[in-house]
C-alpha cells in the first residue's frame, strides 16, 4: 500500500483518522475498541494505524458492515455544504476583454462557434 495516490501527492503522516479535537470522534472509536490514551494523553505507538489496518480488513470482508458504514457515510456526506460554481465570466467582460485586446474577436467568435456544433 502506498502512502500516496498519485505522483505528485504528499504523503500523510497522521491524518488518517483525523478529527476536530473537541468532537471527540477519534477518542471515542478508539475507546469503543478497549484503547486509552495513556497519562500524557497518547494512544499506544500505531494504534489509530492499525485500526484503520483492521477497519479495512473487516469491511473487506464484510458485506454487511461495508453496507452500513457506506449508507451512514452517504448520509453524512449529503448534509456537508458543497462548493457552488461560480460563474466569473459575464457577458459584459467579455465585451470588455475583446475592447482591450486581451482576445480578439476571432477568438471569441471560435469559441462561441464550438457552442453551436
Amino acid at each position: 500500500m502506498s502512502p500516496a495516490t498519485t505522483e505528485t501527492q504528499k504523503g500523510t503522516a497522521m491524518d488518517y483518522l483525523a478529527a476536530p479535537r473537541d468532537s471527540g470522534i477519534v477518542k471515542n472509536l478508539m475507546a469503543m475498541l478497549g484503547f486509552v490514551a495513556a497519562i500524557g494523553g497518547r494512544l499506544p505507538a500505531g494504534c489509530k494505524y492499525d485500526t484503520l489496518i483492521a477497519l479495512n480488513d473487516s469491511l473487506s470482508t464484510n458485506e454487511e458492515l461495508r453496507s452500513m458504514v457506506a449508507t451512514r457515510v452517504m448520509e453524512l456526506q449529503s448534509k456537508r455544504r458543497v462548493a457552488t460554481t461560480r460563474v466569473a465570466a459575464t457577458p459584459e467582460s467579455i465585451i470588455n476583454a475583446v475592447k482591450n485586446g486581451t482576445i480578439s474577436l476571432d477568438e471569441l467568435k471560435a469559441k462561441l462557434s464550438e457552442f453551436e456544433s
